[in-house]
């Protein structure tokens, strides 16, 4: 008797399996992928159980709404990829700003270094040098031709930091012959 039972009851389970899905166990299945974050699979079974079922008011409701939400979910990526470049631009207009900031103070630096030599530069051409007697080689001290050299040494320094920021800003001109 429990053979019969048991023979019963596997019959029963091909027959309903060669019957396949119902439109509600579509419908179920979809719903729990959308549970589940999976909206594509949750598609992909209301899309299976339309086929079988065109007009189950149940999927086609279904399916409208998890169009929405996949519509909506297009549009945050969209906006979060759209801050992140405003992100980026902001970043590298701050970046742009430091570097200028930094190339002006520089120069500026440069400029009163140079104001200073120029400064005592004058100063010294203002002390009065001793006049050479007759036949004596002009001299000048060590401290002076140090003084001197320093002061052409730091201005070749500073045209050619002023060379390099000019040169910097231009473009490359492609010759075109």
């Amino acid at each position: 008797m429990n053979a019969i039972k048991v023979i019963f009851l596997v019959m029963i389970g091909t027959i309903s399996l060669s019957f396949g899905q119902t439109a509600d166990d579509y419908f179920h299945n979809g719903a729990h992928h959308y549970i589940d974050s999976e909206l594509q699979q949750a598609i992909a079974a209301v899309q299976k159980g339309l086929e079988m079922e065109p007009g189950n008011p149940k999927l086609q409701a279904l399916l409208e709404k998890l169009k929405e939400q996949q519509k909506q979910q297009q549009q945050n990526q969209q906006q979060q990829q759209n801050q992140d470049q405003q992100k980026q631009d902001q970043q590298k207009q701050q970046q742009q700003n430091q570097d200028d900031q930094q190339d002006q103070k520089k120069e500026d630096q440069q400029q009163q270094q140079q104001n200073q030599d120029q400064d005592q530069q004058k100063k010294d051409q203002q002390k009065p040098q001793p006049q050479p007697r007759e036949g004596e080689k002009k001299e000048i001290s060590k401290k002076d031709a140090e003084r001197i050299l320093q002061a052409l040494r730091s201005k070749e320094k500073e045209n050619q930091k002023l060379r390099a920021i000019k040169l910097k800003g231009k473009k490359k001109v492609k010759k075109d012959w």
